[in-house]
């Protein structure tokens, strides 16, 4: 198994580092990477900063992994190989588990399934903590099994270790997750009960591990409390409480319903997800020969059932739940090459043929209408030359996938299932690259850069503040902010008063032309409208964000585009 792993890892390590560094960061990689840039800058790395100001919103590993980059080689979007480390862990992490619960062959299956896998390639090159949290997640339920077999002391200190790392990461969320679904697993096999807990505790060596959990996480939560009055209450109440209930204050996320969440959770597990119905019913009847399928099925009741419930769910939040799909998905291919098929072969069949035939369908549509229906602002971008050689190969991929299935050619089908998987994934990337402008302030801030004189950069959003972190981070300094309508600020910037800049000064510097504005919401025809007076020009838009500038102001030529 180990070799089989290894090529696959290497091959996953391939394809998350191609074009890493490449397009800017987005709005909510920007929430990390100035965080980042700003302990660098200040030598502080308890506290970090946005626009100069606290930043407590998440825990700080993150920021610390982008800042060892930013240190060592200056601001880079290569920042974002952490998350790509930890993608490729997770694929090995999820090769492992499954040797451990369904034999060597399932393992890499699943392995090879999460590495192109469009949920896990997407995340892997964002620089934010949700790649990590996956990798926590899988590593501890990994240790957890071998805990269960072998009891050895190794598997325990990286089981809480792992907990305690997830905990820096993304907070509670790392314990409750692989906690829930140890307990479900337990439960359901008829091991946990009120009588029995204490006993399942010690079997984890839980004295042990609260010790790891709190050396490794303690320190710097006792710290950022110290140093900034009210980052405890806002931490522990709002961010991880009242925000389950789309309660908390500042609202920085705009919650996504209930039927967008599962249907992303089905469009981050393309092409594969299109296996799922037929490896949850093949695993359903598998239920009683494999023990292991109890965990992997708690492990995905436990992410999608915590999170349909969540009022203030956003569509990532699934992405936990991709290596337990990956698993269902490695078992179902492998019981077929065996003969061990427990659901009508047809069923394997269906999907991928329905899903090649609506690709070729799209393929065929001309490219500039289909991205008019969309989104008219993704037209005249470069992406029209693009969608058919990401559809087509897809398209024959699956088609041909069923029909190797059909005839039972498993291994072969997986392959042609693969080399779709990443024409459909390399054609994503590059698209990302193309339409750049419509979600990083990169451009944004070389237009600006280009201005003489220097203007003072004033930003306005809508209702997320920090949305201005991408921006400063090009600029490599703070950016004037303009409060958010009916703001409410967190407990631990209670009595910052310069967080937020008076209106009055827009109005002061705009009539001499010092002063440019960006804005992130701000439809055809409306620009003016925030303006505290006189006359603008539009100096960059991209979809809604768009700079403006008085009529003085003198563009670069690049700056000019109205796409």
């Amino acid at each position: 198994m180990r070799g089989r792993l290894l090529v696959v890892a290497v091959f996953a390590a391939a394809l998350l580092s191609w074009h890493l560094g490449r397009p800017g960061y987005s709005d909510t990689e920007g929430m990390y990477a100035e965080p980042a840039r700003e302990m660098v800058v200040t030598g502080d790395w308890v506290t970090p900063r946005m626009n100069g100001e606290p930043f407590l919103t998440k825990p700080p590993l993150v920021y610390w992994l982008a800042a060892t980059v930013i240190a060592a080689v200056g601001p880079t979007e290569y920042a974002r190989v952490w998350p790509a480390l930890a993608g490729v862990a997770t694929v090995v992490a999820t090769g492992v588990l499954g040797g451990e619960l369904f034999g060597a062959t399932t393992g890499v299956l699943a392995a090879a399934v999460l590495a192109t896998t469009a949920g896990l390639f997407v995340e892997a090159r964002l620089l934010r903590a949700d790649m990590v949290l996956v990798l926590a997640v899988t590593l501890s339920l990994l240790c957890y099994v071998r805990i269960r077999r072998r009891g050895r002391r190794g598997d325990v200190v990286v089981f809480w270790a792992a907990l305690g790392v997830g905990l820096l990461d993304k907070g509670l969320l790392a314990i409750v997750l692989p906690g829930a679904t140890i307990g479900l697993a337990e439960a359901l096999r008829g091991e946990l009960r009120p009588r029995t807990l204490a006993a399942r505790l010690r079997a984890l060596s839980a004295p042990l591990g609260a010790a790891i959990v709190l050396a490794i996480a303690l320190p710097w939560h006792l710290l950022a409390g110290a140093r900034n009055p009210g980052f405890l209450w806002d931490y522990v109440v709002n961010q991880h409480l009242l925000v389950f209930f789309d309660a908390k204050l500042p609202r920085d996320s705009i919650p996504d319903s209930l039927g967008f969440f599962w249907t992303m959770f089905l469009a981050r597990g393309l092409p594969w997800s299109l296996l799922l119905p037929a490896a949850l019913l093949h695993g359903w009847r598998r239920r009683g020969e494999l023990t292991g399928l109890t965990l992997v099925g708690s492990w995905l009741a436990v992410v999608l059932g915590l999170f349909s419930l969540a009022a203030g769910r956003l569509e990532h939040y699934s992405l936990p739940a991709l290596p337990a799909v990956a698993l269902l998905v490695g078992l179902l291919l492998h019981d077929a090459a065996a003969g061990r098929l427990r659901v009508p072969p047809a069923l394997l069949v269906v999907l991928p043929a329905v899903g090649g035939v609506a690709c070729a369908v799209v393929a065929v549509r001309e490219p500039a209408a289909l991205l008019r229906a969309i989104d008219p602002a993704l037209v005249d971008r470069g992406l029209e030359g693009l969608v058919r050689p990401a559809l087509l190969p897809l398209a024959a991929a699956l088609l041909g996938a069923a029909m190797l299935l059909a005839r039972g050619r498993t291994r072969l089908a997986v392959t042609a299932w693969t080399a779709g998987a990443v024409a459909l994934l390399i054609a994503a990337q590059l698209a990302h690259e193309r339409v750049e402008a419509m979600f990083s302030w990169r451009p944004f801030a070389a237009a600006i850069r280009e201005l003489t004189p220097t203007p003072r950069v004033f930003f306005r959003a809508s209702d997320e503040y920090q949305l201005c972190g991408g921006l400063d981070y090009y600029l490599g300094g703070d950016v004037a902010l303009l409060a958010p309508p009916g703001w409410v600020p967190p407990t631990f910037l209670e009595g910052h008063a310069r967080l937020f800049t008076p209106r009055a000064e827009l109005m002061e510097s705009w009539p001499h032309g010092a002063a440019v504005l960006v804005g992130d919401e701000m439809p055809r025809g409306r620009e003016g409208e925030p303006l505290a007076g006189g006359a603008y020009t539009v100096l960059l838009r991209a979809g809604e964000r768009v700079l403006l500038g008085p009529v003085a102001a003198r563009p670069h030529p690049v700056a000019t585009s109205q796409r």
